[in-house]
C-alpha cells in the first residue's frame, strides 16, 4: 500500500478549514475590490453591507490604491527592498510583490496570514522575478516571534524591512494589545525599517 501524498493531505486539510456556508471578511472584501475568490454567501452579505454603508466599497478600493502608493514610495524614495506583509488577504491585482518588483526586481516579500482561504490561493502570491523572492507564511499576528523567525528564511533581518499591516488590526479587539503586537514585530526589525498601517476608524458615518 503506497504512502499518502503529503501535498494531497495538506490540500485536503486546507479545504476542511474553509467554511463556504458562512460569510468571511476576506472574501467579501475581495468581492468589493472586484476579485473572484468569493462565494454567494459572501456576495449576499457584501450587498447587504453596501446598503447600510455604501461608501465601504470606496474604502476597499482606496485601501488597495493606498497599498500601491505606499510600496512605490518605499521602493523609490526610501530604497526599501524587503517587505513583511501581515494580514495579506486574498490575492487580487497589484499585490505588494507585484508593485515592488515592477520597480525593483530584486525585492523580497513575505506574506503572512492565517486564513485557510488565503492559504488555498497562496500560489498566486508566490510568483516572483528571478532576481527577487516571495514567500507565504501560514502564521498568526498573535505570534510575532514565530513570524519573525520564519521570515528569516526569505528576508535579511539585518537590513531594513517595510512592515505592512493593512485592514488587519481591526480584528484585534483590544487597542493596547494591537499596539503591543505591532511593537513586538517592529522590535525584531533593524534600524531604517518602516511601518505602514491602514485601518478603519470608528466615526458616526454609517454607524448603526
Amino acid at each position: 500500500m503506497s504512502e499518502p501524498d503529503p501535498q494531497f493531505a495538506a490540500a485536503a486539510e486546507i479545504r476542511a478549514r474553509i467554511d463556504t456556508t458562512k460569510p468571511h471578511s476576506a472574501r467579501f472584501w475581495n468581492y468589493f475590490v472586484g476579485g473572484k475568490d468569493n462565494y454567494e454567501v459572501d456576495r449576499e452579505i457584501g450587498d447587504h453591507i453596501k446598503e447600510i454603508f455604501p461608501g465601504l466599497v470606496d474604502v476597499a478600493l482606496s485601501s488597495r490604491r493606498f497599498l500601491g502608493r505606499a510600496v512605490r514610495y518605499l521602493v523609490e524614495e526610501q530604497g526599501i527592498r524587503q517587505f513583511l506583509d501581515i494580514g495579506t488577504g486574498l490575492p487580487t491585482a497589484d499585490n505588494t510583490h507585484e508593485v515592488a518588483q515592477r520597480l525593483a526586481p530584486d525585492s523580497r516579500i513575505v506574506y503572512v496570514d492565517n486564513d485557510p482561504m488565503v492559504l488555498a490561493h497562496a500560489r498566486a502570491l508566490l510568483t516572483s522575478t528571478p532576481e527577487g523572492r516571495t514567500a507565504y507564511l501560514d502564521a498568526d499576528l498573535y505570534d510575532p516571534e514565530a513570524i519573525l523567525k520564519a521570515a528569516e528564511a526569505t528576508l535579511d533581518l539585518s537590513q531594513p524591512v517595510a512592515l505592512m499591516i493593512l485592514n488587519t488590526l481591526g480584528h484585534v479587539a483590544d487597542y493596547e494589545r494591537a499596539r503591543g503586537l505591532v511593537s513586538q514585530v517592529m522590535a525584531g526589525l533593524p534600524a531604517g525599517s518602516h511601518l505602514v498601517i491602514s485601518d478603519s476608524t470608528a466615526t458616526s458615518e454609517g454607524m448603526i
